[in-house]
């Protein structure tokens, strides 16, 4: 039996990359992990059995507790990480 391999991936709004990024990685029993924005609906991820944190990429207090969650979850670590969220100026 192979480990239970885990990713991250930032920014995974409904109909977006990491959307269907967070899926594929589901179909392939993959845990994922996926970020959202506070206003973001989760049940298009929720519904695949993606574990979902809401998280400001951009605020150091929400990436930390991201971290902890990733920590409590993985035990710290993570085989796949796609940052993709992106940052508007």
């Amino acid at each position: 039996m192979q480990p239970t391999k885990f990713a991250l991936i930032t920014g995974c709004g409904l109909g977006g990359i990491g959307h269907a990024l967070a899926s594929r990685l589901r179909e392939e029993n993959i845990e994922v992990i996926a970020t959202l924005l506070p206003h973001e609906n989760d049940e298009h991820l929720v519904s695949k059995g993606v574990h979902v944190t809401r998280t400001d990429v951009t605020k150091d207090e929400s990436v930390e507790e991201l971290k902890k969650a990733i920590q409590n979850l993985t035990g710290g670590r993570l085989d796949i990480l796609v940052n993709n969220a992106s940052v508007l100026l």
